[in-house]
């Protein structure tokens, strides 16, 4: 992932005005308000935006932010002593796995309650507010993308995965991620506290594969990453612990022939052919 810093809008306080994106934008968008409500959109859907909230849009559509969800003109500045609205936006560059990995719906907002009580409100205000004390300062893009970066990543917390929903199997996807060997079924099903039946169906039901597909295809992401940037075969195969690249090859194959029944899958392409 790859998060760059836009600008910060800046209209007339009190004003009514409507920002439009330039169109044909094949990356994400992201836009974050740190004073008022705004309301943003994508296509035909909108949402509104409380201070403290941030909105990741997909690309390829017409994206707007405004003050109201009805059209306005352009913000415009007839008075410059206080042009800034607090409302901050930027591209956000996801790897080609991420359809497959976080399956983001086209309009993500934090403006859902979260479960874990955190406030993510209150911290994206600090960052926003530290992000426009760095207008006017020398060289601020490195910083400003940095914690561009901080906003976009407490946005992804918010959001869980469909494989990620059923608490019940939290302890055994952490094995599963896990450095070292993978973890073996009866293993998976003595953390969940259940039989290696119910595990089975619980992950299938969840997640659309079994405990094994679920954790080779987990497993196999980074190796994926690695061969979809281009690095070379048998380096691969060798880093990842594979002993030989027909044997990699065999792995991905039962990859991706389980992809079409992992939850929430959009992506369909072969990494080595």
């Amino acid at each position: 992932m790859r998060v760059t810093y836009g600008a910060g809008l800046e209209a007339d306080l009190a004003s009514a005005w409507t920002h439009d994106f330039p169109t044909g934008r094949v990356h994400h968008t992201w836009i974050a308000t740190e004073i008022e409500r705004v309301w943003v959109g994508r296509g035909d859907v909108d949402e509104v935006l409380e201070p403290g909230g941030v909105a990741i849009l997909a690309g390829c559509a017409p994206i707007w932010v405004g003050t109201r969800s009805a059209r306005n003109p352009p913000p415009r500045v007839d008075d410059p002593l206080f042009p800034a609205v607090g409302v901050h936006h930027g591209e956000v560059a996801f790897g080609p796995l991420m359809p497959e990995v976080l399956c983001l719906p086209e309009l993500l907002t934090t403006m859902q309650p979260q479960d874990n009580g955190w406030d993510t409100g209150s911290d994206v205000v600090l960052t926003l507010r530290h992000l426009g004390s760095l207008v006017g300062q020398r060289w601020p893009g490195p910083p400003q993308d940095a914690l561009a970066e901080m906003v976009v990543t407490t946005a992804l917390s918010t959001w869980r995965p469909p494989v990620l929903r059923d608490n019940s199997l939290t302890r055994c996807i952490n094995a599963i991620a896990d450095p070292g060997p993978p973890p073996t079924v009866p293993e998976l099903a003595a953390l969940a506290n259940t039989s290696e039946r119910t595990l089975r169906r619980r992950f299938r039901t969840e997640t659309g594969l079994g405990p094994d597909e679920f954790s080779r295809w987990f497993r196999t992401l980074p190796v994926r990453r690695d061969l979809l940037a281009g690095a070379d075969p048998t380096e691969v195969a060798a880093g990842s612990g594979f002993p030989s690249v027909r044997a990699m090859r065999r792995t991905l194959d039962r990859v991706e022939s389980s992809l079409p029944r992992l939850r929430g899958t959009e992506t369909r392409f072969r990494i080595l052919d």
